[in-house]
């Protein structure tokens, strides 16, 4: 009697545990989200929609470290401003380098590499952060954030 009980109460056994493991998974998966909104002061002309927006990380109380590259998508953009969501996993932190501590504070800025204008090239005349402006400075958790883009001059 005892081993036709053991039999039933494995196989539930078994798909709780698969369930559970999914579960924390998914929560590692699923993190912080940034929404940043780009915007122009001024009209911008774009003849090649097409782009990068990258999001890099940095331990905040290093100084003259290179800053980790968190996630880069591919824009298609025929017009400013747009808006960009990145979705980072909640153990986003251990991919830093150098390695910074969970409890650690952390500074996240947002780059744009865009040939605007469609020459082949990065150059006069493209879309750039506007850093005359403000450096793009990004926080975690803190709603809609609007970087600024100027020309290339």
């Amino acid at each position: 009697m005892k081993s036709i009980f053991f039999l039933a109460v494995l196989p539930l056994s078994i798909l709780a545990s698969c369930t559970s493991g999914s579960k924390g998974s998914e929560e590692t998966k699923t993190g912080d989200s940034l929404t940043v909104e780009f915007i122009g002061s001024a009209p911008l002309d774009i003849k090649n929609p097409e782009g990068k927006v990258q999001l890099y990380a940095v331990a905040e109380n290093i100084a003259d470290v290179p800053a980790t590259l968190l996630e880069e998508k591919n824009i298609q953009q025929s017009g400013v401003p747009f808006t960009i969501d990145f979705v980072l996993p909640k153990d986003h932190k251990s991919h830093i380098k150098p390695a910074v501590a969970a409890h650690e504070a952390v500074k996240y800025y947002v780059t744009v590499k865009w040939d605007s204008d469609g020459n082949g090239k990065v150059e006069k005349g493209d879309i750039m952060i506007d850093y005359d402006k403000q450096f793009p400075n990004v926080k975690l958790g803190a709603g809609k954030q609007q970087v600024y883009l100027t020309v290339i001059k």
